[in-house]
């Protein structure tokens, strides 16, 4: 939810509608963030009661009557074997449960008792030592500490201290100096490309480019991820009852499974001490008393603030007075940083200054979203203070001289709140994760990316865009390390960006990165008209220029010669001379809605058990595709995909191999060649070549899985772990 919730933004709809003709021509002719800012202020009422309203329906308080009925859902699940599914409940008790209460004592022991079940040997000794810090009945204090001894000789038999994944490469430190730019980027400046960044010398693909911490990330609530449980019950009930606010430290994204709550709102927990120590020192002593509206105000209001917030007022004082270049000019023309008065003394070093001066786009925005976002940052802004959580922030003397009327410091956070937020719909980057949409542990179970928080990276965001770029990045997490004595390391953690060149760049191209629209996935006039709307600019990269999808040959053929069909106006025909046969839009339609509807059928046949029925609706739907698709037509390649997973089910691996290999064909031409979705589906025929015991075979693919993987991938990533482990399990038996 990137804008505010509905309910705020019809509440803003109507203010806007009450404007009048003069006013909203007034407002519309402002592109100074402080002016804009300014008017939002005057036209503000009753905008903080509403807000505290809307914002009700997100319970964000400790509650100490629902914390024991989470643990007895717990220990349902428990009794039922079912120790994944336990620990989440447990933990949501955790979150409930006030501080220092006998209560989260016990979510804790009996969290421990559901990881230990799991193996988690490491998160089962913490929560046996929270419960203990946090009062654990004394009468009940040997059944904990019998369990520690169990723990403790599970890992000296077996070394068992490796903690879950996040689905995100997951480091425990991140020490060195961030970003870092390879010597062979340099940064440029031109009017029409604005800051951009440029190969000094030739890079080889897979090189790395840059790695850099995010200045700031909110996570997106709500995304559906599976807790790992199969065929829990607890989807059964409430298909969104865990999402990616249950399941990722809310600092730095780490998959956790035993989450340490906030000790002031049940909302926001993390991975563990270390994390929550920094992100309450960062920005959460603030945020915590205003969840609820946070949430109603969405990710980029949310993130906005928390730049400030991590920035602190004197830097933003200090960077606003620098950049005052920034400003709109007077005559109605928007300066910006991506013009001819770019700053030359800017440095790629990711400071607050990199983040301020990214391009607003003001003027791009249409007036009524200005005036949302502007209402929306002043309301927060006087929200803040009338609770009285901004004292420490803006310092003592704004409340005593100022009293009720908002002081310049006030006025400085709400202007550089709103700025971010105008930046932010242009230069935010989405963290994504892969999450597996397939059930059971099929080796061709599907992937699908998954958005989980929104994040600022100063430098990535100098990267321009192309529909088909040549530099691929990967996201990884570094959790905040925690000393003996329970403070915080060094290391402030968060997420990171990694990027690399994904193909050959020679010295002097452009690096570019794409925003999201890829000539692969999308057609020309969609990309561009996306990009239009959201980024203000029209198109006109290499991808766009050629038409690819538009000129691309339409995968069809000749039923009758097998010659590739071309397209004309009113259908597709056969070129072949004496053949006379065509195809018509309305019939090619039909037809390729049966099969989708066949594909949906077989997927759902699989799903519940019964592959031997899928793998029967295949066979009908990949003869009926034979006679009129090529074999790169995506549909072609998604019914080879699912026939190997229905034969993979069934533990058919050889066969399963036999139909992924067929999908292989319309991967390439639909991705391309060194494309992570080609790289994703040799890796998967590998491990069914190796489930086969054909080694020849799994052996022969290895090494352009490995190389495409490590284009697009972290190198601690699963995938290119396992090839490595079956690499050597095949030499070994050689």
């Amino acid at each position: 939810m990137d804008l505010p919730c509905f309910e705020w933004q019809k509440h803003v709809e109507k203010k806007w509608d009450g404007l009048s003709t003069a006013e909203k021509t007034s407002f519309s002719s402002l592109l100074d963030v402080d002016d804009i800012l300014s008017f939002a202020r005057s036209q503000t009422d009753r905008d903080v009661t509403v807000l505290t309203d809307i914002s009700k329906k997100y319970q964000m308080r400790k509650d100490s009557e629902s914390a024991p009925g989470l643990r007895e859902k717990g220990n349902e699940y428990f009794r039922a074997r079912d120790y994944t599914t336990a620990t989440m409940f447990y933990s949501q008790g955790v979150c409930c449960a006030p501080p220092g209460s006998e209560e989260l004592a016990l979510c804790y022991a009996n969290r421990s008792a559901a990881l230990l079940h799991l193996h988690l040997h490491q998160e089962c000794l913490r929560d046996i030592g929270r419960a203990l810090e946090h009062g654990y009945p004394t009468h009940l204090k040997q059944k904990l500490l019998d369990r520690r001894q169990q723990c403790l000789k599970h890992q000296r038999d077996d070394g068992s201290t490796k903690e879950g994944g996040s689905g995100i490469a997951s480091e425990c430190d991140g020490s060195g100096s961030l970003p870092h730019v390879s010597p062979a980027v340099h940064l440029r400046f031109s009017p029409e490309k604005g800051r951009h960044l440029v190969a000094r010398e030739d890079v080889a693909a897979g090189e790395i480019l840059l790695e850099e911490r995010a200045f700031a990330c909110v996570l997106i609530p709500g995304t559906g991820m599976r807790s790992g449980a199969q065929n829990s019950a607890v989807e059964e009930e409430n298909p969104d009852a865990f999402g990616t606010e249950h399941l990722l430290c809310h600092h730095c994204l780490s998959r956790t499974n035993n989450p340490v709550p906030c000790p002031g709102c049940s909302y926001t927990r993390y991975c563990g001490e270390g994390c929550q120590q920094v992100a309450w020192q960062r920005h959460h002593c603030w945020e915590c008393p205003f969840e609820g509206e946070l949430r109603s105000l969405g990710v980029l209001a949310h993130l906005a603030l928390r730049v400030v917030f991590r920035t602190g007022l004197k830097e933003v004082q200090k960077v606003r007075e620098m950049a005052r270049w920034t400003s709109a000019p007077p005559g109605g023309q928007e300066t910006s940083p991506r013009t001819c008065q770019d700053p030359p003394e800017l440095q790629l070093d990711g400071s607050y200054m990199c983040v301020y001066c990214l391009l607003p786009h003001v003027s791009g925005h249409p007036s009524s979203l200005r005036f949302l976002c502007a209402v929306t940052v002043a309301t927060l802004c006087q929200s803040l203070k009338e609770a009285g959580v901004l004292q420490n922030f803006l310092g003592d003397e704004c409340d005593k001289q100022w009293g009720g009327v908002w002081c310049p410091e006030l006025g400085m956070l709400g202007a550089a709140v709103l700025r971010h937020m105008f930046q932010l719909r242009c230069n935010s980057q989405a963290v994504t994760v892969l999450r597996d949409c397939g059930v059971g542990c099929s080796s061709v179970s599907p992937v699908q990316e998954v958005r989980v928080a929104t994040a600022i990276f100063p430098t990535l965001s100098m990267l321009n865009h192309s529909c088909r770029p040549n530099i691929g990045t990967v996201f990884r997490t570094v959790g905040v390390p925690v000393s003996p004595r329970g403070q915080p390391g060094a290391v402030c953690g968060g997420v990171m960006v990694t990027a690399r060149a994904s193909r050959d760049v020679i010295s002097g191209q452009e690096l570019l990165h794409c925003y999201g629209p890829h000539y692969s996935r999308m057609p020309t006039s969609e990309r561009q008209l996306l990009l239009l709307e959201q980024y203000f600019f029209r198109c006109w990269c290499d991808a766009c220029r050629e038409h690819q999808r538009a000129a691309a040959a339409s995968g069809l053929r000749c039923p009758r010669c097998g010659c590739p069909l071309l397209c004309a106006k009113l259908g597709y025909l056969c070129p072949r001379s004496g053949c006379d046969f065509q195809l018509a839009h309305g019939e090619l339609s039909r037809r390729l809605q049966g099969l989708e509807e066949l594909l949906d059928q077989a997927t759902r046949l699989i799903e519940t058990d019964r592959p031997d029925q899928a793998a029967q609706e295949l066979q009908v739907a990949i003869r009926d595709a034979s006679r009129f698709l090529e074999e790169t037509h995506p549909l072609q390649g998604q019914l080879a995909d699912v026939a190997a997973r229905a034969q993979a089910a069934m533990g058919n691996w050889r066969q399963a191999a036999t139909q992924l290999s067929r999908s292989i064909p319309a991967i390439q031409v639909q991705y391309g060649d060194d494309s992570a979705e080609l790289g994703r589906q040799l890796f998967k025929l590998v491990q069914l070549h190796f489930n086969g015991q054909q080694p020849p075979e799994a052996t022969s693919l290895i090494p352009k899985a490995r190389h495409i993987l490590s284009l697009h991938c972290d190198p601690l990533c699963e995938e290119l772990q396992e090839l490595r482990a079956i690499e050597d399990c095949l030499q070994g038996a050689q």
